[in-house]
């Protein structure tokens, strides 16, 4: 992979160990102050609250979900299968780079022949290069890849993704040229985008026995964990205006995980 070392260095691993080393050494400080105020005033944390702590993720880092999803059979029959998601905000070419190189150290038996990816990305980036690896990664098939856009005025559109690399023609998108039942926002972009582009490689990833990556901007996280059933809140209109946005896909408060009920 470009760019990274033959070794892997697991940065999230290193992180949670820093983090570690940093609170006991707060802890034997606090210890000291404890020990001078005669104990009184402070509250130590325990190890195993630490250990606890430092396992916590944020949302979209690396994030891996179970998701079952329903396919259809051809004798009219359905399958409920699981399917492994892999969401990550891997937006540039360094943490496209990190991306492949982690999810190849995590699933080492899973080949890169059966990885499915889902990708949109922000206007500001190197589309050419982050879909480059992307496409490296897939053996340059580029049928493997699901192109999408986000409703944030950011956002890179269906179009100039295209544009920075014509090898992925042949992969899978929505656009108003191609079909005519696409409904456009105020921005001229395909509001419906990411969920239908999730949807589509839940049940290709279902039904080929596929590990599904969906990466790239923050802008379309909000979109693929609704697709995949997680309901979340979002800021008031008052907060989305002033963030100079308005729109839910540029949210990024994916704090709660409660599951939509089926």
């Amino acid at each position: 992979v470009r760019g990274m070392k033959e070794t892997f260095e697991d940065y999230d691993a290193e992180n949670s160990r820093t983090t570690s080393a940093a609170l006991v050494l707060l802890q034997f400080h606090l210890t000291q102050q404890k020990i001078e105020n005669g104990g009184e005033g402070i509250t130590l944390i325990t190890p195993d609250e630490i250990e606890k702590g430092v396992k916590i993720r944020p949302p979209c880092r690396f994030e891996e979900m179970d998701i079952p999803t329903t396919i259809k059979n051809d004798d009219g029959t359905t399958t409920e299968k699981i399917v492994r998601v892999v969401l990550d905000v891997a937006h540039n070419p360094q943490a496209m780079d990190y991306l492949i190189v982690k999810l190849r150290a995590s699933y080492p038996n899973n080949s890169p022949d059966n990885h499915r990816i889902v990708v949109g990305m922000s206007a500001d980036k190197d589309l050419t290069y982050c879909t480059e690896i992307l496409l490296d990664h897939v053996s340059h098939n580029s049928e493997k890849l699901h192109l999408v856009e986000a409703s944030h005025p950011r956002a890179a559109s269906i179009s100039s993704i295209l544009e920075a690399n014509s090898k992925l023609l042949d992969s899978h998108y929505d656009t108003p040229q191609n079909d005519d039942e696409i409904l456009l926002n105020e921005n001229g972009r395909d509001a419906s985008s990411v969920s239908k582009q999730v949807r589509r490689g839940l049940e290709l990833a279902a039904r080929n026995n596929e590990l599904l990556v969906v990466c790239g901007s923050v802008f379309i996280m909000a979109d693929a964990r609704e697709e995949l059933g997680i309901v979340e809140p979002r800021d008031s209109a008052v907060i989305a205006e002033v963030a100079g946005a308005g729109f839910k896909s540029s949210q990024e408060n994916f704090g709660d995980e409660k599951k939509k009920e089926t």
